[in-house]
């Protein structure tokens, strides 16, 4: 048994036959996705899930074969019988993926000896002549069959009987010796025993027929009853199938995924790795010489610092005394992906320090610090500036080379809501991207959670088609709760928001393609400094709306809102979900 081999009955790899060999592959996984082993046409073979099912070796015996339906909404068929679960996989056995899906016959090559055919056997062929009766190689004896029947009694006692014309018989004695005269009583008694065995005989003939009619009436029916439930069953099959493809409405997708979609609330600080201190925004006194460096009457105003040429960065320090600490607290939304308790959400609301930081007073100017002085203008006065707009605290360069340690940030609290509940449900941050605005967080659980299908689109999405976003916007006016304490220890009663998700719907305005690496004669590569991103014609969402999901029309999450802007109208944006699959992934090797 040196490899598996899949030969495809239907569907667009109808005809193919694909080899994998087991020295490299110990299990194949099927499904639309672009990391499946066995790759279905994403748009042709529709009915098959993103990851559909698994094909595996069992490791204690490397003959035997499983197959396993990983949750997907059309199911696996095998011998056109519906999986449940896990099921064990034999050579020749044929798989078939949604009702009305593409089918595969799996098979190995060569079969383990026990799953080979059992050798037929021939005919022996006929003995040569002279050959003793039941001699080896040889046809068995001729069994001596029965004799005549016995002569009728009428015979064996020497009557000749032949038929009259009325019907009756004439019985002359024959030659062997008088037995007399047989009367006529005699004869119509023993032809009404013949009609009496006759009928008897018509009877249980009759019966037997009848009952031979009966069963096969009710194998008939049997079978019909049977050819309708299939017939039923496949029609609804179907049926499902095409719901289960048909578009869904803004309200189908709040009803199925309400509960998908959760709150998420956090408070944040900056660190300094080496002593695990908070970080502080250096402000420095008001005053320069008796006079207000900025004369609106303030106390203090904010320091920064130049770490190169163009770049100024907030004069950080470890001191409380002398500024304000690096955090905050916002709110934000996620969705779980997993049914274990894994969320997906923006980096911008799970690790807020690996983003652009908004400072309070960012309009304010402030005063400029080098070598430990204030940095002085050519008319003598303090030099003024304005805080930058896109500071990364956890990429400051006051603490030298990153890889030496230097500055991080910390989850004070991050707590999870699901929709219609005040129940907060601590997360911890599980992963964050380096290639956008994605981050991973994980609750823990004891019961499984609603999750949603993510849908890779990004090769194939068009300006028009459908975007439809569940959040938590800030500007959506909150619920609260009030939850009456009955321990005794602690009578406060607690009010918390009860968030209900605000549904937003648009369409794709734009795609968004951070690089695009042309090699056609003439033609450049194009380039954004955006990034990848989707343009939605959607301006009903906003601050606290990040993280949230963007659904197709077919209520399959393609994107994760991330920004919006406003000049004369506000826009927004989403991150395609690839960024999120690789997030969930153990990553590639490079």
């Amino acid at each position: 048994m040196e490899r598996i081999i899949l030969r495809h009955i239907s569907g667009s790899k109808a005809g193919q036959v694909e080899e994998f060999p087991l020295s490299h592959f110990k299990e194949l996984t099927i499904g639309r996705d672009t990391s499946a082993t066995v790759k279905y046409d994403p748009d042709r073979d529709d009915l098959v899930g993103r990851v559909h099912a698994k094909i595996a070796q069992d490791p204690t015996n490397p003959t035997r074969f499983t197959i396993s339906d990983l949750n997907s909404r059309n199911g696996t068929y095998v011998n056109r019988q519906r999986l449940v679960g896990t099921t064990q996989l034999s050579p020749g056995d044929s798989v078939q993926f949604g009702a009305g899906g593409p089918e595969l016959q799996f098979d190995l090559d060569p079969r383990p000896q026990q799953q080979m055919k059992a050798t037929r056997v021939g005919d022996s062929g006929t003995a040569g002549l002279g050959s003793a009766p039941g001699a080896m190689g040889g046809p068995p004896p001729t069994r001596t069959g029965p004799g005549m029947p016995p002569s009728p009694p009428y015979q064996q006692q020497g009557y000749n009987i032949p038929p009259t014309r009325e019907g009756g018989y004439n019985i002359p004695p024959t030659q062997a010796g008088s037995h007399g005269t047989v009367g006529k009583a005699t004869v119509e008694r023993m032809i009404a025993q013949n009609k009496s065995s006759s009928t008897k005989y018509l009877i249980f003939g009759g019966a037997a027929i009848l009952l031979i009619i009966a069963v096969v009436a009710a194998a008939l029916i049997y079978q019909q009853i049977s050819s309708n439930r299939q017939i039923a069953s496949e029609t609804r099959g179907i049926l499902e199938a095409e719901k289960a493809g048909a578009p869904m409405t803004p309200a189908d997708i709040v009803k199925n995924y309400t509960n998908s979609a959760v709150y998420i609330e956090c408070g944040w600080k900056l660190i300094y790795t080496p002593t695990g201190g908070q970080v502080y925004h250096m402000y420095i006194p008001n005053n320069y010489k008796g006079k207000q460096i900025v004369p609106d009457g303030r106390s203090s105003v904010a320091a920064y610092v130049m770490v190169s040429q163009d770049q100024i960065e907030p004069y950080l320090t470890t001191d409380s005394r002398g500024g304000r600490p690096i955090g905050g607290e916002h709110t934000g939304s996620g969705f779980t992906v997993t049914s274990d308790g894994f969320i997906l959400t923006n980096r911008h609301v799970a690790a807020t320090w690996r983003t652009s930081y908004q400072f309070p007073n960012d309009s304010t100017p402030g005063v400029v610090i080098q070598g430990g002085q204030l940095a002085l203008g050519q008319d003598g006065n303090p030099i003024l500036i304005r805080a930058p707009q896109d500071w990364v605290p956890s990429e400051t360069k006051q603490a030298g080379q990153k890889l030496q340690g230097g500055f991080e940030g910390r989850n004070d609290y991050l707590n999870v809501t699901f929709a219609k509940n005040d129940l907060r449900i601590p997360a911890k941050l599980a992963r964050t991207s380096d290639r956008h605005d994605v981050a991973m967080i994980k609750i823990d659980t004891p019961e499984a959670v609603s999750k949603v299908e993510l849908y890779d689109n990004y090769d194939a999405i068009k300006p028009g088609d459908a975007a439809i976003i569940l959040g938590y916007p800030a500007v959506s006016p909150p619920v609260y709760g009030v939850t009456k304490s009955q321990d005794v220890f602690n009578r406060e009663s607690k009010v918390k928001i009860v968030p209900d998700p605000t549904v937003s719907v648009g369409n794709v305005g734009r795609v968004i393609r951070g690089s695009s690496d042309n090699t056609a004669p003439g033609k450049d590569p194009i380039y954004s400094a955006f990034g990848d991103a989707y343009q939605l014609t959607i301006n009903s969402t906003g601050s606290g709306n990040s993280g949230g999901p963007v659904f197709d029309d077919r209520g399959r999450v393609t994107g994760i809102f991330f920004a919006s802007s406003r000049s004369d109208a506000m826009i927004t944006f989403a991150v395609p979900i690839r960024y999120g699959k690789e997030l969930m992934s153990v990553g590639t090797s490079r």
